[in-house]
């Protein structure tokens, strides 16, 4: 049997998910319209990353 478990977006005491910033972490100055979750397995492509680093190689 698999075992749901619910998605919480907002505050969260527990530790950062990225080296980016530091917890607690809180988030200022915008509204959080949507949030997407994507099951699908496909790998994530950051394209603006991609475009960024191409961009500054010259």
């Amino acid at each position: 049997m698999r075992r749901r478990a619910p998605a919480l977006v907002g505050p969260d005491s527990g530790s950062p998910v990225s080296p980016e910033y530091s917890a607690p972490f809180t988030f200022t100055g915008g509204t959080i319209d949507r949030v997407v979750i994507d099951l699908s397995g496909e790998h994530y492509v950051d394209h603006e990353k991609e475009v960024t680093a191409w961009i500054m190689r010259d």
